[in-house]
């Protein structure tokens, strides 16, 4: 089958022309006024004011995405702004609103199409052309930062690139001022401002490929530091830190105060421990047992009683108070009994015992 395809130049129809000029085909400029639910359809429409020839018409809009399938989709809601008849705006730039691009499906003005957003000619931008490309650290959060090829926003998150490539997303969270937002008038539209003891927090990716996250308070931060390089990975929260190493295989711990609870048992396997503690131990049980030489040196107290089985060296004084038992009884010092035969008062012979201890030196005082 063959089709004949007709030149609209060549071949001028008056009534296809009449239809032509009546279809609104260009691409407009609007500011998002109000966000609409079609309850038919469920789904979301905007009413955009847009100006056509000098006068604000408003255009029912439906939202443009990246993906349209069931299961492939994207959403996001636009910001609009406070209808009040009584304060017409002069100009889009004092309107809050989000600016877009409009078009008109099927060149009908009733049915319109949000293509793209457009920048607000009341938005201060945030990346200064004239820092080069040499600066790679982000600065001030609240105002400009170096170097920064890239940055977005959306309900308080806030995401930037700088010129090594370095991404970071911040947390500034809702402004304080946020009922001043969406108001019209004829004065500049506010900036926005943020609690920074709220805000503020932010993770990011640095050129090294090392990742860091903080919640950037002024006075004892908290924060996460992989370091891809060092191969360490440092936690801190105000002045308690410890820092995992993979290289050397260890961890180590700075702070005041440490408690582990178990529910169960705790173990502690090593080859050798090393405990040190300027003030006092002190160990709690309902019993304590120790397999292996003990080496003391010092003084040791004890109340209660002591049963030992292996060596024990004790270089200085060794108190105790209540009964020791040691290998071969409760006295283990007593080797013979020796009798001793005399003569009493009356003259007639009399045998007496005397307990002889052997020890290798012995004091009596």
């Amino acid at each position: 089958m063959y089709y004949t395809v007709r030149d609209s130049a060549a071949f001028p129809d008056p009534h296809s022309h009449s239809v032509y000029n009546n279809v609104e085909n260009r691409i407009v400029i609007g500011t998002v006024r109000k966000e609409l639910f079609d309850e038919d359809t469920l789904q979301t429409r905007y009413l955009v004011d847009t100006w056509l020839d000098g006068v604000i018409v408003s255009i029912v809009c439906s939202n443009s995405i990246r993906f349209g399938g069931i299961y492939n989709y994207e959403e996001f809601t636009r910001q609009s702004y406070k209808v009040d008849d009584s304060k017409m705006p002069v100009s889009h730039s004092v309107i809050p609103g989000d600016h877009v691009l409009v078009a008109c499906l099927g060149g009908n003005s009733r049915e319109g199409i949000i293509l793209s957003g457009y920048k607000h000619s009341g938005r201060k931008e945030v990346i200064d052309f004239k820092k080069d490309s040499a600066g790679t650290q982000f600065l001030n959060r609240e105002t400009k930062v170096k170097a920064t090829k890239y940055a977005s926003e959306f309900n308080g998150i806030e995401k930037m690139i700088n010129a090594d490539g370095e991404y970071r997303v911040t947390f500034k969270g809702q402004p304080t001022n946020l009922a001043k937002l969406p108001a019209i008038g004829d004065e500049p539209i506010a900036d926005p401002e943020y609690d920074a003891a709220i805000g503020s927090s932010y993770y990011e990716f640095d050129k090294t490929g090392s990742y860091f996250i903080t919640d950037n308070a002024k006075e004892n931060p908290q924060s996460i530091k992989i370091d891809k390089q060092t191969g360490k990975i440092t936690i801190t929260s105000g002045k308690t830190s410890m820092v995992i190493d993979k290289k050397e295989e260890s961890y180590t711990i700075t702070n005041k105060k440490v408690t582990f609870n178990t529910a169960t048992e705790w173990n502690l396997n090593t080859k050798s421990t090393s405990i040190k503690s300027t003030n006092v131990i002190i160990a709690e049980s309902k019993d304590i047992k120790t397999t292996g030489k003990l080496t003391q040196k010092g003084d040791v107290q004890i109340t209660g009683n002591i049963k030992q089985t292996g060596n024990t060296e004790i270089t200085g004084n060794l108190k105790t108070t209540g009964e020791t038992l040691l290998a071969g009884g409760s006295y283990p010092l007593i080797y013979d009994i020796v009798l001793i035969m005399g003569v009493g008062n009356a003259g007639a012979p009399v045998v007496s015992t005397a307990i002889v201890l052997k020890t290798a030196l012995t004091k009596a005082t």
